[in-house]
């Protein structure tokens, strides 16, 4: 009995950390979409415990029907792939990340939550000894949840697509199911329709793991949701792209391998007037490295340092893009976290890129602090530029993340300039926004690429205060819009 304490709360953490990588691609991986999950998959723990506690007392339904249901619901996040656009297309950001983890992940959650009052019930023999046996079983649920939340986060989600791990799961609720009935021997639906349940969500699972025709590879890592497709643009011409948690985080033309987003050739733009003085680059946030490799480009007798924190995204940069076409020995990649970086000794540079996101638009709140805006001023040389590409409207509530940065940047650097990649793009639609800044004003870029009229507001952001997923939220509160 122990035995199946433990196994549902080992479910429980995969169904949820599976869970908020399922949903990932359209609510990211910030605090909005984590609280949601967190609290729903506590929400439904709490009420199943409820309910479990009355039904055990009852003695009308077997623990083996109860998990019987909580492998059916384990297929509805499996089947469900489209309910997360649907919902935030109905209920917003935030209420569509809190309606999408109640729909998909409640109900399996709801019956394991009352797993633990079964066992409970089934194995106190006398009053006396009620309170011993609840605590060693809750213990032992808890023990699973501790262990499924390692195990998942650095095994299993590596080592499976998302689709077959969460049919794997499934499959494992109905043989949990044939094992409750056989343990406690109190009906239930009969072995053979278990097992061919557990085979047939298993099944189920590796058919919808399957990847559009677009897609080249799809998988996941100990950091992100990643993909690479292959599909035309508007103009004709085919481009490989890399996505992390739903955000296009690197494209490039396939007859060519030139960068296909916007903001890498509105940098080189921008920096073609200092370019030659740019022999040392270091790029915070690799993806598919196609900035670096157009770096090499524009300044070929430059080195670029790139520090990218996950190795797999790499390897596929290597495979699938420019990058791997012919060698790039001034290419440096380091698989490190950035901050952890830029706190260690080393050498100081020409150019700092910050080039990071988390989603579609967020950016990692550590990112676009004071303090690590001073750090990478720090990994400067004395005229040394910072350049940051922003995903943001230049007017609205969703402007506020972008001004609040840019107060935080003025804190740092003597001058700060921000530039438009697209002039008739509407203020309140999204654009990708270049900002270049330096400690000496005298040494930033003379552009003549269109400037934005949006300054600095607010309060600069800390470490100890950087709400980030909260002022970017406000962008999908008000509405996504690209023109």
């Amino acid at each position: 009995m122990f035995f199946l304490a433990f196994a549902s709360g080992f479910a429980v953490l995969t169904i949820e950390i599976a869970g908020a990588r399922l949903i990932a691609p359209v609510f990211g991986l910030s605090a909005v979409p984590w609280t949601a999950v967190i609290g729903v998959i506590l929400a439904a723990l709490a009420v199943g415990s409820h309910l479990g506690g009355r039904l055990a007392d009852a003695g009308r339904m077997p623990l083996a029907a109860v998990l019987t249901a909580a492998g059916v619901g384990g297929v509805i996040p499996i089947l469900g792939v489209d309910v997360p656009w649907l919902a935030r297309d109905l209920f917003g950001f935030i209420g569509g990340a809190l309606v999408t983890a109640v729909v998909l992940f409640a109900p399996a959650v709801l019956c394991l939550g009352a797993v633990v009052p079964f066992l409970v019930r089934a194995d106190t023999e006398s009053l006396g000894s009620v309170g011993r046996r609840a605590g060693d079983m809750s213990a032992a649920a808890t023990a699973g949840s501790i262990l499924g939340s390692f195990v998942t986060g650095f095994f299993l989600l590596p080592a499976f697509p998302l689709q077959v791990l969460l049919g794997l799961t499934a499959a494992f609720l109905f043989l949990l199911a044939a094992l409750a009935a056989w343990i406690l021997g109190r009906g239930g639906p009969a072995p053979e329709v278990l097992a061919l349940g557990a085979v047939g969500v298993a099944a189920l699972g590796y058919a919808m793991s399957r990847p559009p025709g677009d897609t080249l590879v799809q998988t996941q890592t100990l950091y992100a949701s990643v993909k690479v497709t292959e599909r035309t643009w508007e103009g004709g011409r085919v481009v490989r792209e890399m996505w992390q948690n739903g955000g296009s985080s690197s494209a490039e033309y396939v007859d060519s391998g030139e960068p296909a987003h916007i903001y890498v050739r509105t940098s080189g733009d921008i920096l073609r007037p200092v370019m030659e003085r740019m022999d040392s680059v270091l790029v915070l946030g690799g993806a598919a490295l196609s900035l670096p490799v157009a770096f090499q480009g524009w300044h070929p007798r430059g080195a670029v340092d790139v520090v990218e924190i996950d190795p797999v995204v790499t390897a596929l940069a290597r495979e699938f893009f420019a990058y791997g076409r012919k060698p790039y020995p001034a290419i440096r990649v380091e698989h490190e976290d950035a901050r952890v970086y830029l706190r260690r000794p080393g050498p100081r540079y020409d150019l700092v890129y910050l080039d990071v996101f988390d989603h579609l638009l967020t950016v990692p709140w550590t990112m676009v602090t004071e303090e690590a805006l001073s750090e990478m001023a720090g990994r400067l040389q004395p005229d040394g530029l910072l350049v940051a590409n922003v995903l943001s409207p230049q007017a609205g509530v969703g402007a506020a993340f972008l001004q609040r940065f840019l107060a935080t940047a003025e804190r740092v650097f003597d001058g700060v300039d921000v530039y438009v990649t697209d002039s008739e793009v509407r203020p309140e639609a999204i654009q990708n926004l270049i900002v270049v800044a330096s400690r000496d004003r005298t040494a930033l870029p003379r552009s003549e690429q269109p400037r934005s009229a949006v300054g600095p507001a607010g309060r600069p952001l800390t470490d100890d205060w950087a709400p980030v997923e909260y002022l970017q939220a406000r962008i999908f509160v008000e509405g996504v819009r690209w023109k």
